[in-house]
């Protein structure tokens, strides 16, 4: 959505949004007895071209709530008759800037990408192309900061689409391909390595998820961000993401009302490629390596088996308890080969890994584990900012026994007891392949594809964890 700024209210606004505060209604808008201001009170008076926005009470109003209730008052003007919306700016506000304007911008957003004719155009109509802020009680750096956030909010959209697109269009070329072109104007690298790059580097466990599917390659994408200056010298963060096009379970099929959104299993990765896109938007200070494996997890005659030993990138082999659990395979070979190449000070991944998660802790957050305390809490403490939510999940060291194998050094999953703590096992698993890196695992199963989203995210995906990381790159 494009920004602009008027000092006043002028012919070409279509409708202004004006907030108040519980009680402190001015009278030149309405009369009191038709609009009080409490938190969430929407009072839309096209006569005047006005929507009056309730803020509640003053001393009540939290982060989370601001984003919601601008939220809300944008998606009460997406109706095709608002192309230009204005914001009357109030001191207030300046306590909220990043809420309101994530607020404003998140929910103008359809996942109608594939309709066509008069459905299209009805969908794209409804989207609301250009906010401006109106007054002049503007706080210092305003407008590079609106470019931020509008910056991040284009990518959180990306990442929407992408997650939400059929597969059969957004296939591992397709993903490539995109990377290489947010390459071009992002400031970052990318390199792509294919199926006979993987072979000749034994990436055993990424091949062996391939394996059932045919003539579709799988890939390993790398990107990096160097920008200059004394910070970028030191070590890497490194993030990594699950990019599994489509899951269908492999043998071990996924059963109808599963199946028919797998999809939405490459949102790690596609998460990492949105926040590539604003790293130089943000001036993030750190270099950044950003590796997604690429693949999908399909079935024929030569897809993996149950019972199969696969030799991952750092030479552990690995028996195949269960093909449905993938994720964890790809993203073994993706971390154990960027631990040993860029050697991160921090090693963060980001995968759709278990339904186990989604039981425990539902849409709302997403569960986070690892060896380091201190990069768990500052990344709760940044989803906490933009309301990402993580809750900490334990890695018992019974978890990561119950991951050793039998015949070999490791299993997929255990046996007999698999459905019990399954995230945490999960990350026991990787856990493995991190060597003596810094690291923490976001599994984003619940909260990246959602059924009810919140109000200012779109149903199917929500792009979540590209501000979250991007909050926390900005302040490392």
């Amino acid at each position: 959505m494009k920004i602009s700024y008027s000092a006043a209210v002028n012919s070409k606004i279509d409708i202004a949004i004006y907030p108040y505060f519980e009680n402190k209604i001015t009278k030149k808008h309405v009369d009191a007895k038709l609009f009080k201001g409490k938190s969430g009170e929407i009072l839309l008076v096209p006569t005047k071209k006005i929507l009056l926005l309730g803020l509640g009470k003053k001393d009540k109003l939290e982060s989370a709530d601001v984003r919601g209730l601008f939220a809300k008052a944008v998606k009460a003007l997406m109706n095709g008759k608002y192309n230009k919306v204005g914001l009357y700016w109030d001191k207030p506000l300046n306590n909220f800037d990043t809420e309101v304007l994530e607020g404003l911008l998140l929910p103008n957003h359809h996942v109608a990408k594939y309709k066509t004719g008069k459905d299209l155009k009805k969908a794209n109509d409804k989207l609301i192309k250009e906010l401006v802020i109106i007054g002049s009680g503007l706080p210092k750096g305003f407008k590079k900061h609106a470019d931020d956030i509008n910056k991040i909010v284009e990518s959180v959209h990306y990442v929407r689409d992408i997650v939400t697109g059929p597969p059969n269009t957004v296939s591992v070329d397709f993903v490539a391909n995109e990377a290489k072109k947010a390459a071009r104007s992002g400031g970052f690298s990318v390199k792509v390595y294919d199926k006979v790059w993987l072979k000749k580097n034994k990436m055993g466990a990424i091949l062996g998820v391939n394996a059932g599917s045919g003539n579709k390659g799988a890939k390993l994408l790398i990107m990096e961000y160097k920008p200059k200056g004394a910070a970028a010298k030191k070590a890497p963060i490194m993030l990594v993401g699950k990019g599994l096009i489509f899951d269908t379970g492999g043998y071990n099929l996924k059963p109808t009302k599963y199946i028919e959104d797998m999809q939405q299993d490459m949102a790690g990765g596609a998460t990492v490629l949105g926040v590539f896109r604003v790293l130089k938007q943000l001036g993030v200070k750190r270099r950044v390596v950003g590796v997604v494996p690429l693949t999908e997890n399909l079935i024929d005659a030569y897809a993996m088996k149950p019972s199969d030993i696969l030799t991952a990138y750092n030479g552990k082999t690995i028996e195949v308890r269960n093909t449905d659990a993938e994720g964890r395979l790809i993203l073994a070979d993706a971390l154990a080969y960027g631990v040993k190449t860029f050697k991160p000070e921090f090693t963060i991944d980001l995968a759709t890994l278990t339904g186990a998660c989604v039981v425990a802790l539902g849409d709302r957050y997403a569960g986070v584990m690892g060896n380091d305390k201190k990069l768990i809490e500052e990344l709760i403490d940044a989803g906490k900012v933009t309301d990402e939510l993580l809750w900490e999940l334990p890695l018992h060291k019974d978890f990561s026994e119950a991951m050793k194998g039998i015949i070999g050094d490791l299993r997929n999953a255990d046996n007999g007891t698999s459905y019990m703590a399954g995230s945490s096992k999960a990350g026991a698993f990787l856990q493995y392949f991190v060597d003596k890196s810094k690291w923490a695992h976001l599994d984003i199963a619940g909260t990246a594809y959602v059924q009810k989203p919140k109000v200012h995210e779109s149903q199917y995906g929500t792009g979540y964890g590209v501000r979250l990381l991007a909050e926390f790159l900005r302040k490392i």
